[in-house]
């Protein structure tokens, strides 16, 4: 198997990381920070939905006080 270059790897990633069944599974175990990066990875790759998805998905664990919390926003 021939080592991708960083495009393909990061599409290969984006990609992946697009579905909702993982986001719904991953999401609320990572930490705001975290999410945030994944999130604009996949907005620098026009996959807002996506983005969102993580987004809402995370939240539905953060404390009071998180960023993400609904009652923050």
């Amino acid at each position: 198997m021939q080592t991708p270059t960083l495009p393909e790897a990061l599409a290969e990633f984006v990609s992946v990381f697009s579905h909702g069944e993982l986001a719904d599974d991953l999401a609320p175990r990572l930490n705001c920070g975290e999410v945030d990066a994944l999130a604009g990875l996949l907005r620098a790759f026009e996959r807002d939905e996506a983005a969102d998805l993580w987004i809402t998905e995370h939240a539905t664990d953060d404390d009071e006080g998180d960023a993400h919390h609904p009652e923050g926003e």
